[in-house]
């Protein structure tokens, strides 16, 4: 049976539909916006958490996706005013930032299923590793430091056909935690959450360049109070526990 409109009631649903349609564009919250690509989703609840309990304060989180999509959002005016990543991508992304905030360096990790072991990346080679995952090299930081570090050890050519990029970080992990991939390239963020998940991991700290994670506060939040106070608080002890257990090295001179 059909369910007619009232004529009169028309103007009105028409503008409630074009309310509940419009983009969301600037999104502002109580305190500051805060995203990171998914591989650091975990970290970044956690600094959130901290900031919270010590300020009384609640930051807002935004999670999508991986670095490059995060970036393009902001573009569009998603309205985050501090974005969390590697200071070479921010600084060559096109969007303006106003300051950074050093936050440790990051390390890539090789990590390998349950019912497998490697002592080096050479034993990718081997037979028992025939599917290799890592994140979008276009617009993941991991992606992009596995492939750099495949290519500077010659191994991407003679792995290609076992290769296999994927999107974020957590899509990575859950493959391999799930056996459709044997070994895979992630965060240290990740495996020191899940580690008992997988059969084991080592550190690939040579091959690429050096990621150092940082704060970025988007140009035009720079003097939003909430942005001051939060980028106040990532230089705490406690902010530095966290960063620390999650695996970011410190920054020397910092």
């Amino acid at each position: 049976m059909k369910r007619l409109v009232r004529p009169e009631l028309l103007p009105i649903l028409l503008l409630l539909a074009a309310f509940c349609l419009a983009p969301a564009t600037e999104t502002r919250a109580d305190g500051p916006a805060i995203t990171t690509g998914l591989g650091y989703k975990s970290m970044v609840q956690r600094l959130c958490a901290a900031y919270t309990q010590q300020t009384g304060k609640k930051a807002t989180e935004m999670y999508s996706g991986n670095i490059g999509q995060i970036i393009e959002q902001a573009k569009a005016g998603s309205g985050v005013s501090i974005i969390i990543s590697d200071k070479a991508t921010l600084q060559e992304s096109g969007l303006g930032f106003a300051a950074y905030e050093p936050l440790g360096e990051a390390v890539l990790v090789l990590a390998w299923r349950k019912g497998l072991h490697l002592d080096a990346p050479q034993d990718l080679a081997k037979p028992a590793f025939a599917k290799i995952g890592y994140p979008d090299a276009k617009a993941a930081i991991y992606g992009r430091a596995a492939v750099a570090f495949l290519k500077g050890n010659g191994l991407f050519e003679p792995l290609k056909g076992k290769l296999s990029m994927l999107s974020t970080v957590p899509q990575v992990f859950s493959y391999l935690v799930s056996g459709d991939l044997d070994a895979a390239f992630v965060n240290e963020a990740i495996v020191r959450k899940q580690g008992n998940s997988v059969g084991g991991w080592i550190e690939v700290n040579k091959g690429y360049k050096p990621l150092l994670l940082v704060a970025g506060v988007v140009e035009g939040r720079q003097k939003d109070p909430d942005v001051v106070a939060y980028m106040s608080f990532l230089r705490t002890p406690e902010a530095q526990r966290i960063l620390s257990a999650s695996g970011l090295r410190a920054v020397s001179g910092r």
